[in-house]
This record gives C-alpha cells, structure tokens and sequence, in this order.
C-alpha cells in the first residue's frame, strides 16, 4: 500500500506539472468514499489506466490489466505496485473474476475498462459483456469515468508526452440491476451497454463513437440501471 500510494502520488506531480493549465479533474464530489465500488471507464490511450486510479480520491482501488502485461518481471513488478492483477481477455477468466469478487466484497474498488482494450480510433466501441456481469452478480455502485486528451498527449508508440488539453471526468454511481421492473432478465450485454451509455453522456459527441444516439440508447436499455 506505501508504494502503491507513492506511484499515485508520483503520477499527480508529473501530470499536474507537465500538464500545467492543460489539466483538469471533475466530479470527485460523485465518488462514494467507502464501501466496494466498480470503476468503468474508456480506454482511447496509455495514459488512462495509471490515471485512472491515480485521481480517485480512494486508496484501496485495484486494476484489472491484461495479462500480457505480467509475462516480463519489470513490467509485472510496475503493474503489480500498482495494484494491478492480471485478465486473460476475450475469455471468462475465472481467476480474475474470482479476485474482482473477492476484493468487491471486502469493500474495496475495482477499476476496469469495457472495452477490454484501448480502441486506437479515440471514440466508444462495443464492450465485452464481463463488465456488466460483474456489475450484476456484485451489485454494488458503478462510476463512469471519462477520460479526453490522454490519446493525444502519448500517442501510441511515442515515449514522451505532449502538452494537450487532458480531462478526467467522474460521473454520478448507480447500480447495474438483474431485472427490470416488469421481471424480464437483463442480458450482461444489456448491462455492459448501460455502463458504457454512462460513459459516453461524460464525453464530447465526437468522442460517443457507437455510443451517439443516446436518446435510442437510453429508450432501448430503460430499466436497466438505477441510481444509488
């Protein structure tokens, strides 16, 4: 935890400096400060999974990363000081997922990306549908958080950050439910899709991607989340 908090602290000075004037963060008064809590957010740049974690106001929060990331020691140590563990994308793996519950029922947070990996176009893909059964079976509160600018300071391949406009924005919790109202069954699509509609209401238009018609979207999902 001492180093975990240290890497955080490291990530706001050198974002606050280099990104003197360029950076802001909004909606911390959203974040609940205790009890478990799923972190779902875009994923456009490199900059978004050590960001992330590193604005929220909350000290227990763990990060789920692709496990290619664990296969060499330097990265896995850099990973695993920041409270990272490892997921086998693209399949159910039942490792993390036993992790992801673990930590959520001891009141801890959970930060993950729908996606399931950074989408070079800069705008909102199709999720995976583990992001919406985790919300489901844990139920507990989800916050969408949207991130703008983090693609354009590190492009992919580039080793040195750019001065660009970067914004972290925390959207309002609310829980994923089973069920709505008149007893159907809310598929773990659905409920991934209702994740990633609150995220595309914290972005730009341009950035909704797949996510632009929220009127549609909100219209088909109605039912499947409610406030905390």
């Amino acid at each position: 935890m001492i180093l975990y908090a240290f890497m955080r602290g490291l990530m706001r000075f050198l974002t606050r400096v280099f990104l003197v004037g360029l950076f802001k963060v909004e909606g911390l008064e959203n974040v609940p400060r205790h009890g478990p809590l799923i972190v779902c957010g875009n994923h456009f740049g490199t900059l978004d999974p050590p960001m992330v974690p590193a604005f929220l106001p909350r000290a227990d929060s763990w990060n789920m990363a692709k496990s290619e990331y664990f296969r060499n020691p330097l990265s896995r140590w850099i990973f695993t000081s920041y409270q990272a563990f490892p997921v086998v994308r693209h399949t159910a793996d039942r490792v993390a997922l036993r992790r992801s519950f673990d930590l959520l029922k001891g009141g801890q947070v959970l930060i993950m990306y729908p996606e399931g990996t950074r989408v070079e176009a800069g705008v909102l893909a199709t999720p995976e549908s583990g992001a919406g059964f985790i919300a489901q079976k844990a139920a507990c509160p989800v916050l969408p958080v949207a991130l703008t600018g983090t693609r354009e300071c590190l492009p992919k391949g580039k080793l040195w950050p750019r001065r660009v406009p970067v914004r972290v924005r925390y959207g309002k919790p609310f829980l994923v439910l089973q069920r709505r109202a008149d007893g159907t069954r809310i598929s773990h699509e659905e409920a991934a899709e209702a994740i990633m509609l609150a995220i595309a209401e914290l972005l730009p238009p341009e950035k909704r991607g797949l996510f632009s018609d929220l009127k549609a979207l909100h219209a088909r999902l109605d039912g499947v989340t409610k406030p905390v």
